[in-house]
């Protein structure tokens, strides 16, 4: 009895001691999350609470539905309270929590709307995978699996609405992605490609897209028509107070290796970024310049056929850089990179094309072409800030490129009747050795002038270029119809082209108020562009020399275009909506002769008065809900080659002669946007629609000669050629979040008038197409299945017994395995089909790639990976061409199937001694300070 009296007794103690230890262990911080100014609740905002020691996460959650939010169970110290949402300055609230009040009430904390929509937005636990806000669209990275090593490409292959060509282009919704930017800051600079190639994804926390205004439009308020689409990437909380990178190599079967490295510094508002990378294995990390510079500048007598590049064919390529962005103080930052790319294509094609000729009738041109490419790029870039004062701000940003090029080329050719007879066949060889830079700065100012809206504004940018490509070029026709005598042509010839010129332009701008949050803006500009083009090509002669000036292949012109700019234009802002309405008065001036040594061969000059309107309509529902309505009308001059009526008889089968009788076309675009995200379903949906007709567009009028299949192609003025495309994005989870789906619908009609023979061809384009997924997620698995189908209709009012129906269609998915002890298992499948191409360019291939991997080291550090590409060895790379005139089917050599053994280790070494596996929990830069610490 007396030890069950003990029992009961420290039983009885123990149970009323428990509120006392469930004190000690922590209090509760509650708090609501509000929009300054209105006091409108934010939901899904995301709350932080941080150590104040070295930044980690202690506590994190996401905000209510009214705004409303608890953490749970906080010892006591000294903290960090942040809160964050995609399109408001981020909040930093310093707390002290004593334990000796639960629960804390921090109140209301009240958010302000960010002026760049370039913030921060972490959400914690399941967030939603795609939001809208204002004009910003962000995807959340850990929504989208990808596996050990992967750079941003794969991350971005993942997200609804966004496309990567074989070239590394991307686009969002149809728009070409012009930028990358990172935590708000340029990284190397207007080069999109280095992000995409070189960052790896386990670094980004949230993908932004948005159509970021030119500094000149941030600067005036006012829209200059020079917006682009750019893609701005956050850092993982933790990722920012010190450093962290990633490195991996590997190697595997037929000799394919890659090795990629990044070191990465970020303190605060600085960064700084090594990057480098060597591989055979089409993964080209920078944007090869030279084959821009260079890609119009072969020799006289030179085919057009097929070239590689990083998509095309194979490419062994290395690259290194460095980008920097360093904050000196609030008034000056100074960015920039430095960059080195070499790369070589083998490329090997083949391709079809059947030309649409009066009569029902057409004929057939077929051609296999083999090349070789090797090319080096040196670039610079910087980006001076400066505020000298709360009113002035200055942007300097010089640029710096070299290339230099060496190419050879071979190929066969032939064309049919359409009665499948021989019209002419040939071969031809090309080669080329070429270099050149360019210089450009731009130097923009602008200061406010009062507090009412009243801005002066000023630019200066100008730009030099130098390049040449010398080389020899061969080739031998023979034409099957001809009468004796004329059924051969030989070209064995050398050339030298030189290309240089300069181009600069100067602008004002004055803003003035005019009533309540209305503005009027007046520019004026002034530019020129000036630039030569000396192309002689050179015949052996009697001592087997290359010295016989080859007048029918030399052909040089000088051009000179100035171009004037007054514009005007209203701008009225309201709480739900703005809109603007403008007008430009362009006239212009240019100038041109077309020359061979000392005779002059044709002058050509001419003056134009242009005007074109713009109009643009914003209305905000809402944070979450907006739509946009643009139009623009722009006229664009014929271009020097097109007026000079000049033969040019490069291509033996093709001879361009200009006609100075083009009037300018003027194009309608029309552009109409509707974004709209339901917090309390996650659910995001955006419908893009864009339209465009032209007057006196400028098309090529062709006819053929005789039985040789040659063609004389020059240029005329036609009405009636419009085009209008439409695209909806649907992204939401199901009830219970694990699973999601998404869609992407297409949309596009295009109609276009050409000539053929002489005969005016209408041809009508419909194109219907439907990407749609499903995922789920889980901490042992996650499973992703995907169909896609394209159909093209091509429609020739020439030709109607020649239609084109084709299909494009496919199905896929992908799982990761998560086993214990570190292993994964990663898989994906993708089968992909078409039908009603032409014979030898069907396609049926089922792509599989597999990976097994394991992490080892202190916080998996360390991973070591197997994986098999292509395992069933079916890859193609198969392409379809449509226009007014032709259908052309085209197909590349690739990679085909091999496997690879990788190592991958990633490092990091943040303040206050932190590690990689901080970077699951936030930190990041402090931002504007708060208030003295609150004690609690």
């Amino acid at each position: 009895m007396k030890r069950s009296g003990r029992y009961f007794i420290l039983m009885l103690l123990a149970i009323l001691t428990l509120p006392a230890f469930a004190q000690s262990s922590g209090v509760n911080i509650n708090g609501v999350v509000v929009e300054e100014g209105n006091g409108e609740p934010i939901e899904q905002a995301t709350v932080r609470l941080l150590s104040v020691k070295d930044s980690t996460l202690v506590r994190g959650v996401a905000s209510s539905r009214n705004g409303s939010f608890s953490l749970k169970n906080v010892k006591a110290g000294n903290y960090l309270l942040h809160i964050s949402f995609v399109g408001f300055d981020p909040l930093y609230q310093p707390l002290r929590i004593t334990g000796k009040i639960n629960p804390v009430n921090v109140g209301k904390l009240k958010l302000s709307d960010g002026s760049i929509l370039l913030g921060e937005a972490v959400v914690l636990g399941k967030a939603p995978e795609v939001v809208v806000r204002n004009d910003t669209v962000e995807y959340n990275a850990d929504s989208y699996k990808v596996t050990e090593g992967s750079v941003l490409e794969d991350l971005l292959k993942k997200m609804p609405g966004v496309e990567i060509d074989s070239n590394g282009k991307i686009t969002v919704n149809g728009k070409e992605v012009k930028k990358v930017m990172v935590d708000g800051k340029e990284f190397f600079s207007d080069d999109p490609k280095v992000a995409s190639k070189s960052l790896p994804s386990k670094m980004i926390d949230k993908v932004q897209v948005l159509d970021k205004k030119s500094d000149m439009a941030i600067m005036t308020g006012f829209d200059d028509g020079e917006e682009e689409t750019v893609i701005n990437l956050t850092v993982k909380p933790g990722m920012k107070q010190g450093w962290f990178g990633n490195a991996f190599a590997g190697y595997g079967s037929k000799d394919r290796y890659e090795g990629n490295a990044m070191v990465n510094r970020f303190i605060n508002n600085d960064q700084i970024t090594f990057t480098g990378s060597l591989n055979n294995t089409n993964n080209m990390g920078f944007s090869d310049l030279a084959s821009t510079m260079f890609a119009d500048m072969g020799g006289g007598g030179r085919r057009s056929f097929g070239r590689g590049g990083a998509g095309n064919g194979i490419t062994s390529s290395g690259n290194s850089g460095l980008n920097f962005s360093k904050e000196f103080n609030k008034k000056m930052t100074l960015g920039g990179n430095v960059r080195y790319s070499h790369s070589e294509n083998e490329a090997d094609s083949k391709s079809n094309q059947k030309n649409y000729l009066p009569n029902d009738s057409s004929s057939f041109y077929d051609e296999h072409n083999r090349s070789n490419t090797r090319n080096d790029n040196i670039g610079a870039n910087f980006r001076l800030e400066w505020q000298p004062d709360t009113v002035t701000k200055i942007i300097f940003t010089p640029d710096f490129g070299y290339s230099n090029s060496h190419n050879w080329e071979t190929g066969s050719f032939h064309t049919l009747s359409g009665d499948l007879d021989t019209v002419n066949a040939g071969s031809s060889n090309y080669f080329s050795d070429g270099e050149g830079y360019n210089l450009s700065a731009r130097l923009e100012y602008s200061r406010k002038l009062n507090n009412e809206g009243r801005v002066f504004s000023a630019s200066l940018n100008g730009r030099l270029n130098d390049s040449y490509n010398q080389g020899m070029n061969q080739s031998f026709t023979q034409y099957y119809q001809l009468e004796p005598g004329k059924e051969d042509e030989t070209i064995n010839q050398k050339f030298r082209y030189d290309n240089n010129g300069f181009n600069y332009r100067a602008y004002l701008s004055w803003v003035e108020p005019i009533g309540h949050n209305n503005f009027i803006q007046l520019t004026y500009s002034f530019s020129q562009n000036k630039q030569e083009s000396l192309k002689n090509s050179y015949t052996i002669d009697e001592n087997g020399e290359y010295t016989v000036l080859d007048t029918a292949y030399s052909k040089s012109y000088r051009n000179n275009f100035i171009n004037q700019r007054a514009s005007l234009s209203f701008k009225s802002q309201r709480e739900k909506y703005n809109y603007l309405i403008g007008l430009n008065l362009d006239p212009s001036y240019s100038s041109s002769e077309n020359f061979v040594g000392d005779s002059i061969l044709s002058k050509l000059s001419r003056s134009v008065v242009n005007i074109s309107p713009v109009a643009q309509f914003n209305y905000l529902f809402n944070k979450r809900t907006n739509l946009r309505i643009v139009y623009s009308g722009r006229t664009s001059q014929p271009s020097m080659t097109q007026l000079q009526p000049v033969a040019d008889i490069s291509n033996p089968l093709n001879t361009l002669i200009g006609n100075p009788d083009l009037n300018p076309r003027y194009t309608n675009n029309l552009s109409v946007r509707f974004q709209k995200f339901m917090p309390e379903k996650q659910r995001m949906f955006s419908v893009m629609a864009n339209a465009s007709y032209i007057v006196n567009d400028i098309v090529s009028y062709s006819t053929y000669e005789g039985n040789s299949g040659k063609k004389v192609t020059t240029y005329k003025n036609v009405n009636g050629n419009y085009s209008a495309n439409l695209r909806t994005l649907l992204n939401t989870p199901l009830k219970n979040k694990r699973f999601s789906i998404n869609s992407m619908t297409m949309a596009s009609f295009a109609n276009s008038n050409g000539f053929i023979n002489g005969e005016k061809n209408t041809n009508k384009n419909l194109i219907l197409s439907e990407r749609g997924g499903i995922d789920f997620h889980s901490n042992y698995l996650d499973l992703g299945i995907n169909g896609n189908i394209r159909y093209n209709g091509t429609y020739n009012s020439l030709q109607k017994k020649n239609d084109q129906n084709t299909l494009n269609y496919g199905a896929g998915g992908n799982t990761t395995i998560y086993l214990p002890f570190d292993f994964k298992i990663e898989s994906d499948i993708n089968w992909s089909g078409n039908s009603g191409y032409a014979d030898g360019y069907q396609q049926k291939e089922v792509l599989w790639n597999a990976s097994a991997s394991k992490s080892f080291l202190k916080n998996n550090q360390a991973t070591l990976r197997f994986k098999i590409y292509d395992i069933l060895q079916q890859r193609s790379n198969i392409s379809r061409t449509v226009t007014a005139n032709y259908i052309q089917d085209t197909e590349y050599n690739t990679l085909n199937s091999y496997f690879m053994v990788h190592f991958i280790y990633r490092f990091s070494i943040f303040k206050g001694g932190g590690s990689v596996k901080d970077v699951q929990g936030p930190g990041g830069r402090h931002g504007r300070p708060g208030p003295p610490p609150g004690r609690f």
